[in-house]
């Protein structure tokens, strides 16, 4: 995927629970970087990445939450 994609990270995430025991409101987080907006763009916008979103509900049975952000460093 990240070659096909042109996705520069890949982090996947599973969620242990709360600091104080509980449950964690949700159970895996996957995030992909991509080098620009423009990349987004392409390749969500592309068959593939729309079939990938479409995708989700069939495995992700408590619900599935696509959030688009920029990273923000300090220079």
């Amino acid at each position: 995927m990240q070659q096909q994609w042109k996705v520069a990270k890949l982090e996947l995430t599973k969620f242990l629970g709360t600091p104080d025991g509980k449950k964690a409101d949700y159970y895996r987080m996957a995030e992909l970087h991509f080098s620009s907006v423009e990349q987004i763009e392409e390749t969500m916008g592309s068959t593939e990445g729309q079939d990938t979103v479409n995708d989700l509900s069939n495995f992700a049975t408590g619900g599935v939450n696509v959030i688009v952000g920029i990273t923000e460093t300090d220079s």
